[in-house]
């Protein structure tokens, strides 16, 4: 067995493992998505705060004193 068939092993190896906690992932977050009690409100609110207003959010931009190519 040459060096590049071991590293291929390695590497076919590590992707398997990382394949393996990514739908160990993807099932544990399944599953806490079915323990939630009214998903309706958390959707509500994740609405309620893209659809907020300007007014709600005020903007953080800087002030332009002294802005060398204002008109």
């Amino acid at each position: 067995m040459n060096a590049f068939a071991f590293s291929h092993l390695l590497v076919a190896d590590h992707i398997n493992t990382l394949l393996a906690e990514s739908a160990a992932n993807r099932q544990a977050k399944l599953a806490r998505r079915s323990d939630r009690t009214n998903p309706f409100a958390s959707v509500t609110k994740t609405v309620r705060s893209l659809l907020a207003t300007p007014a709600d959010k005020p903007l953080a931009l800087p002030p332009l004193n002294d802005y060398p190519y204002r008109s």
